[in-house]
């Protein structure tokens, strides 16, 4: 750590003799109130207040700070000054990462700390390690995931408000609560280990957890890696986010998540390629909502292909189009391993359209997010898609279905059991729509600027 600048130059920052005094005195005196309210004893009581001492610290305050941490160097007009310096992309990424929030760190394992003092003699040491170790992991990946979305952002504007902190904030947070949660429930209250069911085999929940935990948190950090080589104008070539997709992918494959009622009407296989099909399915919105877009990307790429450059076509295309390959990919084989009729409880589901419907609205989705952004100049363009999409599956189909309407639902979600021309004719004319409208102001935007 002491080659690292970026980091040296947080530490100084972060740390004065005043802030170093504070932090243990503050969650000294509030740990002392917590025994002394507890009779004088250590126990459960005391390590959840320490643990709570954490969560605010480490998730709250933590985030926080991390996904501000850029963004502040931005507004701070000093940004450009580091970009110009020798320091690499690797060596800024995770400078930036614990440098920001090193003194955060500061407080957060001290509350640890106390934590192992108020159980090492209430369950085995092991087990505290275990359960110290889902909450170091969960809080790296939440102050990861801010300051992952908020570079993510950087490559759409350059102007941010306490709203939009606030906002990645909370994206860091929701990616690390479930993690929190689904590890800490894999020891019960009498010490037993919980299990987990991954690819048919058996393994304690929480030492799954943990190594997932792990892996999760290091992609998190390749991925501010690649976002600091784009700020320091390096190309990055679409393999790192395959590579994320597929094992992401196939993780979610693994996992039971559906109850056994329902996967009772699938094949164990279609059962886990579903899974899977989900998972893919989350993350084609999540970098089709993120990833730069508008008429400059599109006139970049027609000139790679003008001057015959592949290679930087390959590197410059949006994420989104192999993500989409992928994803057609995957429609295809869930086609091939399920039937075409299964019992979802008491419901019959033509499973094989209803998948087709969903690529198709997907398709759709994608289309619209892509038009409204060539379309018009606005950095809200993306939010904007968002909730419409958003509307478009949730609030608009339940109130036709209120209504009595209930084939115009086939316009916005999937239909089980209603034939194919509903069924997948509803979704594929909102395609050509969609498309052909893209077309039009591909041409207007695009195509007659050189």
């Amino acid at each position: 750590m002491r080659g690292n600048p970026e980091f040296i130059r947080n530490l100084w920052t972060e740390i004065s003799f005043h802030r170093a005094v504070v932090m243990p005195a503050v969650t000294g005196m509030l740990f002392l109130l917590i025994w002394l309210i507890n009779g004088q004893q250590t126990g459960a009581a005391t390590a959840q207040a320490a643990a709570l001492m954490f969560c605010a610290i480490a998730f709250v305050w933590g985030t926080r700070v991390a996904s501000e941490s850029v963004v502040q160097e931005i507004n701070g007009r000093t940004w450009d000054t580091q970009r110009m310096s020798a320091i690499g992309p690797w060596t800024m990424a995770w400078g930036k990462l614990f440098g920001a929030t090193v003194y955060i760190w500061y407080g957060a394992l001290i509350c640890l700390g106390l934590y192992w003092m108020s159980y090492v003699d209430v369950i085995p040491a092991d087990r505290i390690v275990k359960l110290i170790g889902v909450y170091v992991l969960c809080a790296v990946i939440a102050h990861a995931t801010g300051l992952l979305v908020s570079m993510q952002a950087i490559q759409k504007r350059r102007d941010f408000g306490r709203v939009q902190i606030a906002f990645y904030q909370f994206l860091g947070l929701a990616a690390a609560v479930p993690g929190l949660y689904i590890g800490l429930s894999g020891i019960a209250d009498d010490g037993i280990y919980r299990v987990l069911l991954f690819y048919d085999r058996v393994y304690p929940l929480i030492d799954f957890m943990l190594v997932a935990l792990a892996v999760f948190a290091a992609w998190a950090l390749v991925g501010i890696w690649r976002l600091m080589r784009a700020e320091l104008q390096m190309e990055n070539g679409p393999w790192v986010w395959l590579g994320f997709v597929l094992f992401a992918t196939g993780v979610a494959a693994g996992i039971r998540l559906l109850p056994p009622e329902v996967s009772a009407g699938m094949p164990a296989i279609s059962s886990k390629a579903y899974h899977g099909f989900s998972m893919l399915l989350i993350l084609t919105y999540m970098i089709a909502l993120s990833e730069p877009k508008g008429p400059v990307l599109f006139r970049r790429l027609r000139r790679y292909v003008e001057l015959s450059d592949w290679a930087g076509l390959v590197n410059a295309v949006p994420r989104i189009v192999p993500t989409l390959l992928l994803l057609a990919l995957a429609t295809v084989g869930l086609l091939r391993l399920s039937d075409a009729r299964v019992q979802v409880l008491e419901w019959p589901v033509n499973f094989h359209l209803a998948t087709v419907a969903t690529f198709l609205l997907v398709l759709r989705d994608v289309g619209f997010i892509y038009l409204l952004n060539i379309a018009r100049h606005s950095p809200r363009n993306d939010m904007t898609a968002f909730v419409y999409i958003t509307l478009a599956w949730t609030v608009v189909p339940v109130t036709l279905s209120a209504m009595g309407l209930e084939p115009l639902t086939a316009l916005f979600w999937p239909k089980w059991d209603s034939g194919a021309a509903l069924t997948i004719g509803a979704p594929l004319a909102q395609v050509v729509v969609v498309y052909v409208l893209f077309w039009r102001v591909w041409l207007h935007k695009v195509a007659s600027r050189r």
